[in-house]
């Protein structure tokens, strides 16, 4: 695992401070405009109000004291700022409490909106951004502290400036006492310079520690998903998964430990020398009093100014080192946002209007390698499908011909070589037009945790909520019968996840099959859809797709000879290349690839059979 970068110097740290606090506040801003302005004003009264309350108290001090002397002995005086007093500190708590209230409601609103950036985002990305783990440790880090930090910043901001507003009243009435016991106060910020370093250390810990954080929330989803129950317990796997995911978490504790360790030896004794200046300064003030240089409502004012100064100094230096470190941990969710979309989508089914026409399809010297592989995946493939003729795409496992339908339909960037759709290339068509126009099912399909019409609607959201449509799509994909026979049929709930009903591998693929049948696209594509379906089933299947594919051009992934038959040629892949083309008949006459292939196939079922 690479060590992580240290985070950048203490001046250049504050600048970015700086410009994300102005951006967390931008956010909330345009998040929630009206209670940001309610936050801001129950801190600022907040702030006011500490300063008030200790003056009130030096002079009911000294209205007590004046009361004392006078004959009379009136109380009047020292009730009413007694009066004044109470109302200054129920309104000192009623403008806490809403400030508290303000900023409940704003975290939630901003962690909200935080997620649908990064999110947004991540819809912006091409799928192989995904295949790369610095971007999922990236993402994973900006997902797992972003969401909450804006409103962090803008606390911990209006914190310190509300601590400030309260020093310097704090230090204009201390001032009247002595300058240096000013200057002494601001020995009670010692603890800040142990928190800013800290919290730099903190998050280099949590920096380098993403992959294996990432890794263990992998190790809990092989233990507690029902997609990989059945293995697990197979092969059982549980104790040794456990075991893992322990030993991570362990390691975490014992790197936690050490650090919160040091960090409280260094902020005990930093705040031992703090207190000590507080007591050599309420030495002096009482020695003060004694000899009759201030008045007991003066050393009443000042050590009430002196000890809540010492804590809003030392609420402010935390409250700067706090803001220091969401800084630090902010600038995960800018890293993320600073990548170049290259997957953005402008369209989506309900702007692309059907094509009444089926298209051409013509690769054209496509080349192409997953990232970080120097291994080629396809080297220069050509070859057309003319407008409503099925192909068939076979070839040995890896010959790539599901990464070729992968780049047909805008998942990654195609590095050499064009695709056509008639005449325009698809690297200049928007994302979400090319995929509307294009009905495809993979291999690896999504078990959607929906209703069954939900299951079957998305395939095209502009007719989700029309149920002849989910009906007639379900019927051509022979999931009708599943479906009819769910406890409330179209209205199931599918997948337990939410208590619903499971499928078998080959219920959930016809599923599948009703989604690709929605689209109101020429193009259908079909990477082995039905690799999970018994005999009849895919007979049936394909008896269906003969008459649906009419008017519609076809690609056919499948390693089943018996269905390859039905396409009207065959491209035959190996090596990430085209090595041969033809119909069936032409291809066995050739005696190359693709008849060994037939052959091998063929007689594994006369075997079976015999």
């Amino acid at each position: 695992m690479a060590d992580a970068p240290p985070p950048k110097s203490l001046t250049v740290q504050l600048r970015l401070l700086v410009s994300n606090v102005r951006r967390a506040v931008a956010l909330a801003w345009r998040v929630a405009r009206g209670l940001t302005l309610q936050h801001v004003a129950a801190a600022a009264v907040s702030a006011l109000l500490p300063i008030a309350i200790a003056y009130v108290g030096k002079l009911i001090v000294d209205a007590v004291l004046a009361s004392i002397e006078d004959p009379a002995h009136p109380v009047g005086p020292p009730l009413t700022w007694v009066i004044v007093e109470l109302a200054l500190i129920l309104g000192s708590h009623l403008s806490g409490q809403y400030a508290g209230l303000t900023a409940q409601l704003l975290r939630t609103r901003l962690a909200l909106e935080v997620d649908q950036i990064i999110f947004d985002k991540a819809l912006s990305l091409s799928v192989r951004h995904y295949e790369d783990p610095e971007f999922m440790d990236t993402l994973e880090r900006a997902r797992k502290e972003s969401s909450w930090r804006p409103l962090e910043m803008i606390t911990h901001g209006l914190n310190l400036a509300k601590s400030v507003v309260t020093l310097v009243g704090y230090g204009a009435l201390l001032a009247q006492f002595s300058w240096w016991a000013v200057l002494a106060l601001s020995l009670a910020g010692l603890p800040f310079l142990a928190e800013t370093r800290f919290a730099a250390e903190r998050y280099v810990i949590h920096l380098k520690r993403t992959p294996e954080e990432r890794r263990a929330y992998y190790l809990g989803q092989l233990l507690t998903s029902d997609y990989y129950a059945k293995e697990v317990k197979l092969f059982a796997l549980g104790r040794w998964i456990l075991a893992g995911h322990r030993a991570l978490f362990e390691g975490f504790y014992e790197e936690d430990r050490r650090f919160a360790t040091r960090r409280a030896l260094a902020v005990t004794l930093l705040g031992a020398v703090s207190v000590g200046v507080f007591y050599a300064i309420y030495a002096v003030i009482v020695g003060q009093t004694v000899i009759g240089a201030i008045t007991l409502g003066s050393m009443t004012l000042y050590l009430t100014v002196f000890r809540q100064g010492q804590g809003a100094f030392q609420s402010a230096m935390s409250s700067l080192a706090r803001a220091y470190e969401d800084n630090l941990y902010m600038s995960n969710l800018f890293a993320l946002l600073s990548i170049e979309s290259d997957d953005a989508t402008e369209r989506g089914p309900a702007d692309v209007s059907p094509t009444d026409e089926a298209p051409r399809i013509r690769f054209q010297d496509v080349s192409f390698r997953y990232p970080g592989s120097e291994r080629p995946c396809l080297d220069a493939v050509s070859f057309e499908v003319a407008p409503g003729e099925t192909v068939a795409l076979v070839g040995p496992n890896g010959a790539g011909k599901t990464t070729l339908i992968k780049l047909l339909v805008g998942l990654y960037p195609i590095p050499g070589g064009s695709i056509f759709l008639d005449d325009a290339d698809i690297a200049e068509l928007d994302k979400g037009e090319l995929r509307a126009r294009i009905g495809v099912v993979f291999q690896d399909f999504v078990h959607y945790h929906f209703t069954a019409a939900d299951n079957v609607g998305i395939g095209w959201l502009p007719s989700l909520g029309v149920r002849d449509e989910i009906t007639r799509a379900a019927e051509d994909a022979g999931a009708s019968e599943v479906i009819e026979s769910l406890p409330e049929g179209y209205d199931s709930m599918l997948g337990r996840w939410f208590g619903g009903e499971q499928l078998s591998i080959g219920q959930w693929q016809r599923m599948a099959l009703a989604r690709a049948f929605m689209r109101k696209s020429r193009v259908l594509i079909l990477d082995e859809p039905t690799a999970s379906i018994d005999a009849e089933g895919e007979h049936e299947i394909f008896e269906r797709f003969r008459e649906l594919k009419r008017g519609a051009t076809a690609i056919l992934i499948t390693h089943r000879f018996s269905t390859v038959r039905m396409a009207d040629r065959i491209v035959v892949m190996d090596g990430g290349r085209v090595v041969e083309t033809g119909t069936h008949e032409e291809l066995m006459r050739a005696g190359g690839l693709y008849q060994r292939m037939f052959d091998l196939q063929a007689a594994g079922y006369r075997e079976a059979a015999g």
